[in-house]
């Protein structure tokens, strides 16, 4: 619903990397390699979570085929459009550290799917509820974005740079 918050849960990011490196198409040391490859064959699902959604969301997806596609779905033909902050969504300090140690862009790495997180909007005068009961739940739970008017613009952007969406694409299913 319009102005509602935007919501995710857990991390997203290291399923991606995961994903790479078992197509060998980027090598990492042993270590944080057999993390990410974990977190691609056994992601952690917020199964706890379903209980505190179910009270306040308004909507919710899982996300499987990336986190701007899942969200282009949630929102789907509603006369309503999203403005997400790269700088809010959430990754481990695994992929935080491979970040750095190899001097990628966070952006190119939480967006692709595979994460099996949920996105979910709320309204905001719920917002100190939910954020309670997530961590009562001792879940992580982060608020990335906003919902606004039709007439605005998707918008993805990280500490006043703006990111053209058509190049966040996630997975794509061929039938």
């Amino acid at each position: 619903k319009l102005n509602d918050d935007i919501y995710l849960t857990g991390n997203v990011g290291d399923s991606f990397l995961g994903l790479k490196l078992i197509k060998k198409k980027t090598t990492i040391d042993k270590k944080l390699r057999q993390y990410f490859i974990n977190k691609f064959y056994c992601p952690e699902i917020p199964y706890k979570s379903y209980k505190t959604i179910r009270k306040f969301a308004n909507s919710s997806i899982d996300i499987s085929d990336g986190l701007i596609d899942d969200l282009k779905k949630l929102i789907n033909r509603q006369n309503v459009s999203f403005k997400v902050d790269i700088d809010k969504i959430p990754i481990s300090k695994q992929l935080f550290k491979y970040l750095i140690l190899y001097k990628k862009k966070k952006i190119d790495y939480v967006y692709h799917g595979d994460d099996y997180q949920i996105l979910f909007t709320a309204k905001k005068r719920d917002r100190n509820k939910i954020l309670k009961n997530f961590n009562h739940m001792n879940q992580k739970v982060s608020l990335i974005g906003e919902i606004l008017p039709k007439k605005a613009k998707n918008l993805l952007y990280s500490d006043k740079k703006v990111f053209k969406l058509t190049k966040y694409k996630g997975y794509s299913h061929k039938f």
